[in-house]
């Protein structure tokens, strides 16, 4: 059983019964989009992508329900991520590559980390090679993964990345901002309160649920995803 908290600014509960209603809708549409083909590697990404979207808004609209909204704003730079890599893909069939480059780019720096150097490099060598030739190959072919600023510039999303991604980023990274919205606040005499798990302002986690929502309707275009696979 889901326990609301009973606190919740009224028109906060609002804002969150709609979001979770929406989710249900985007769910019911996506049950009707087509599986993927066997080939159709960007179809399978760009649906992957499409269900996270839909997921971390759901956390966040849960998140906001219990009345803990303190990492919606981290949960939103992933789902803009997201949103940005799938505008890519369906603008460009052939990103699933720079997809894979990232994934494998990340395998290999663990693997070439000095811990697990010996076990991988050594008593793993096969996968070692065959990912390391691959990078290569992606590489050489210009599929290299992209910086975040540049993924957001092919999809003229420049402005956004300036402001919303480097807004959400102020509470990823922690800064001192980030930390005395959520932890600090004054005493009657002025003098400053710590404090876990404290108050908020309910119209700003309303409007951090309404960015959340203009990124999951953004993702929702049936049509996109039968495209999606028609590159290679």
């Amino acid at each position: 059983m889901i326990v609301v908290d009973q606190d919740l600014d009224p028109e906060l509960r609002g804002r969150v019964g709609a979001a979770s209603a929406v989710v249900s809708l985007v769910l019911n549409a996506a049950a009707q989009l087509p599986q993927p083909r066997e080939d159709g590697i960007a179809q399978i990404y760009a649906l992957g992508l499409y269900g996270s979207i839909i997921e971390q808004f759901s956390a966040c609209v849960l998140l906001a329900q219990f009345g803990e909204p303190t990492t919606i704003p981290i949960i939103l730079r992933s789902m803009y991520e997201a949103l940005v890599d799938l505008d890519n893909l369906l603008h460009d069939a052939s990103y699933h590559c720079r997809i894979e480059h990232a994934n494998i780019k990340q395998t290999l720096k663990i693997m070439r980390s000095g811990p697990l150097r010996e076990a991988f490099q050594a008593g793993r060598k096969g996968d070692y090679d065959r990912l390391s030739a691959r990078l290569a190959e992606l590489e050489d072919g210009g599929r290299a993964s992209l910086e975040i600023c540049k993924r957001c510039a092919a999809v003229e999303r420049s402005d956004e990345y300036a402001s919303l991604y480097a807004l959400f980023c102020l509470d990823t990274h922690n800064t001192a901002s980030a930390l005395a919205e959520r932890h600090v606040s004054e005493r009657e005499d002025g003098s400053p309160l710590i404090s876990f798990f404290g108050k908020y302002d309910p119209k700003v986690v309303a409007g951090r649920l309404d960015f959340g929502m203009q990124f999951l309707l953004g993702a929702h275009d049936p049509r996109s995803f039968s495209s999606a696979g028609t590159g290679s």
